[in-house]
């Protein structure tokens, strides 16, 4: 997606209301995830609505029927497309939430957010979780990270699911050596994509059809959902240089320990 004559905004499309409050932190949250994945992309808006080769969207306000319009209809003769057709209502009304919360951000530095403090659902007191559970819960949900796990993987029904679902590890899995699983590890799902235009990336293969495949783009933080025609690839290889090192850049061992103690506990609910 991408802005042209003006503006170019996420897939989404509102619906007045129908789902209450548009500042709701789980509809911002949501939104949040969404612009992520399909908008924030090395070729549209930056992170958090910055600045990319499309202009910035924080720091700015926008009405909401003209969002509507643009984004449910696109604009004509420019790279914007229509996106009324390809998302539900709900996500669309994320979506606008999400950009509309970017009105108060400075037009640099992270957006401020009401997902800060969004804590994920928890089946149990805080006082029954052990301070490392609790710390690497924070950091794999940490909306002030770029780099964060929940960017690939879901857990607890939070978070994206690019990777592999860490609910369903096995218990040899599990007891490996958090750094060397996290650090070095090399996921056997990704591919290396390669374009008929030249382009070459790491990827994630969502689904295949007759004329379109689905994948993550794993180029840039966040992964970006791309759906390429068919016509577009020249090859899917089954090795790519990608390691899970360049996904927990910023990491130190003892916040990596951490998180692999709540994954730990996470999968053995």
């Amino acid at each position: 997606m991408r802005w042209m004559a003006g503006v170019v905004l996420a897939p989404v499309m509102l619906f007045a209301d129908q789902q209450g409050s548009l500042g709701t932190s789980a509809m911002v949250a949501r939104g949040d995830q969404l612009f992520a994945q399909g908008c924030a992309v090395g070729y549209c808006h930056g992170t958090a609505g910055a600045a990319a080769r499309s202009p910035r969207l924080r720091g700015r306000t926008f009405e909401r029927e003209y969002l509507v319009k643009v984004i449910r209809d696109g604009i004509p003769n420019s790279a914007m497309p229509a996106w009324g057709d390809r998302l539900v209502d709900e996500e669309i009304s994320a979506l606008v939430a999400y950009i509309q919360s970017l009105a108060t951000a400075s037009s640099e530095g992270p957006a401020p957010t009401e997902t800060a403090n969004l804590a994920p659902p928890v089946a149990v007191k805080e006082s029954d979780l052990a301070p490392e559970v609790r710390q690497g819960r924070e950091l794999f949900y940490d909306p002030q990270r770029l780099r964060r796990c929940s960017n690939c993987h879901r857990l607890q029904g939070i978070g994206t699911p690019v990777g592999v679902d860490l609910a369903k590890l096995s218990k040899q899995q599990l007891a490996a050596d958090a750094v060397n699983s996290l650090r070095y590890g090399r996921p056997r799902r990704v591919r290396g994509v390669v374009l008929r235009d030249g382009d070459r990336f790491p990827a994630v293969v969502v689904d295949r059809g007759p004329a379109e495949t689905r994948v993550y783009d794993l180029k840039g933080i966040p992964p970006v959902l791309r759906n390429l025609q068919n016509a577009e690839i020249q090859a899917i290889q089954q090795q790519s240089g990608w390691r899970h090192a360049q996904a927990v850049q910023g990491y130190t061992t003892d916040e990596l320990k951490a998180v692999w103690a709540f994954v730990n506990w996470a999968a053995q609910r």
